[in-house]
């Protein structure tokens, strides 16, 4: 496919089959033209269905159900006598056995394990990983710097917009809040294209009243498609 005279390389469409059917897609895209008819501006909206794999975590889940079984072990024993004899081996073999069942359903099912994540290492990774698609999708690649990605991260449930220096110099970091609460609001009422469409063209709108006008000569640097984040989980 080519736009604006340069090559583009699609990536096969991992997870968004999963959330989005192809009207969504197809109403996302145009969300994507409409917006950017704008204003010189370049929408770049990436979803993802999480930010980071988390397995780390599956040993917080071993520690804390290991805890668990050997506090309840403990407990059971010293109030119904479980055993007579060889109480210390038991206690261990408990924690142990804890501690494995916990680190099998944490790694085995990721939705569980993400619990355990703090919101602050959710963050980190978000944000981590918005840059690294910034870069990854060359939003910087305009003539005049002025691309603007839309980060969603499903998982964690955080959004990041992240501009390129231009439209950072002009448009104030508190201006997209509107933009990544309507995502937000999307996701909550399971209404995630409507969420992303309202999002984007709100962007447009912010962007021309910044006077990010559309110059005569404008052209598509970078494709309309809602990029796919792929599977980390």
């Amino acid at each position: 496919m080519i736009w604006a005279g340069n090559p583009v390389f699609l990536l096969p469409m991992g997870i968004l089959k999963h959330y989005f059917n192809q009207s969504d897609l197809e109403e996302i895209k145009r969300a994507v033209g409409e917006a950017e008819s704008k204003t010189s501006a370049e929408i770049v909206p990436y979803f993802a269905e999480s930010s980071h794999h988390y397995k780390e975590w599956a040993w917080l889940g071993a520690f804390l159900m290991g805890g668990i079984t050997g506090i309840s072990f403990y407990t059971a024993q010293k109030f119904y006598g479980l055993v007579w004899n060889g109480e210390s081996l038991y206690a261990v073999l408990s924690v142990w056995i804890g501690a494995i069942f916990g680190l099998s359903i944490t790694a085995l099912f990721p939705k569980l394990r993400i619990n355990l994540v703090s919101r602050a290492a959710k963050q980190y990774f978000v944000d981590l990983r918005a840059k690294e698609a910034f870069l990854d999708e060359e939003v910087f690649r305009t003539k005049d710097r002025t691309g603007i990605l839309i980060y969603i991260s499903l998982y964690e449930h955080f959004v990041r917009i992240l501009p390129d220096k231009e439209i950072a110099r002009v448009v104030p970091k508190s201006e997209w809040n509107e933009a990544v609460k309507l995502i937000i609001e999307g996701m909550k009422s399971n209404q995630k294209k409507e969420g992303i469409v309202s999002s984007i063209l709100f962007c447009g709108d912010l962007l021309k009243k910044y006077n990010i006008q559309r110059e005569k000569d404008d052209k598509n640097e970078i494709s309309n498609e809602i990029r796919d984040g792929g599977k980390l989980m």
